[in-house]
């Protein structure tokens, strides 16, 4: 499987928290802890494979930027040394509006220890 191929999705939940900037400017959106990621991982030859389900713990919206930030602690790295993975297909379902946007500026860190971090960027 080849690293642009691998395409993960984010389902973003109701916001658990919010804060927002003068909605008559550019309104800045900050969630945390607002739903699940699925995040890569690695074989043992250091190839992107499906790692596993790590939590989406910010997600922040400029105008019509929304970057996600997830974090995992099981994620699969059969490899036994840190891997990074960038511009892979990274996909966001927001249920607010039923609306899907994929991106490939994205970029993941996998420790051999599981410990994983996801950032994936998207215009609307």
């Amino acid at each position: 499987m080849t690293k642009k191929l691998m395409i993960l999705f984010a389902i973003a939940a109701l916001a658990a928290t919010c804060a927002m900037a003068d909605s008559t400017n550019s309104a800045v959106v900050i969630n945390h802890g607002t739903g699940l990621c699925g995040m890569p991982g690695s074989d043992a030859n250091g190839n992107i494979i499906f790692g596993g389900v790590g939590l989406m713990t910010q997600e922040v919206s400029n105008d019509n930027i929304v970057t996600i930030t997830c974090k995992g602690d099981s994620i699969t790295n059969l490899s036994g040394k840190a891997q990074n993975f960038s511009g892979f297909f990274c996909g966001l379902l927001d249920p607010k509006d039923n609306t899907g946007h994929v991106t490939q500026d994205s970029h993941s860190v996998v420790a051999p220890n599981g410990n994983a971090s996801m950032q994936c960027t998207f215009k609307k």
